[in-house]
């Protein structure tokens, strides 16, 4: 008898956990979460592939030349 009062209160505690646990994770949440995903791979594979390098290469060239009007 015991045993089984157990088991019915382990099985409605973990029913209730569960329950409480789902969350609101609906087809637009997930959709959204994806495409965000997605943009982010985007952006950075357009970085990675040579815009980063332009980038980092055009600061350092305009930092060049500020130093050298600085200098001389």
């Amino acid at each position: 008898m015991k045993k089984t009062v157990n088991m019915d209160l382990l099985k409605n505690s973990i029913k209730k956990f569960v329950k409480d646990e789902r969350g609101e994770f609906g087809v637009k949440q997930i959709a959204i979460t994806v495409a965000v995903i997605v943009v982010i791979g985007l952006i950075l594979s357009i970085l990675r592939n040579g815009l980063l390098n332009e980038m980092v290469n055009t600061v350092w060239e305009f930092l060049w030349e500020q130093i050298q009007k600085l200098m001389g």
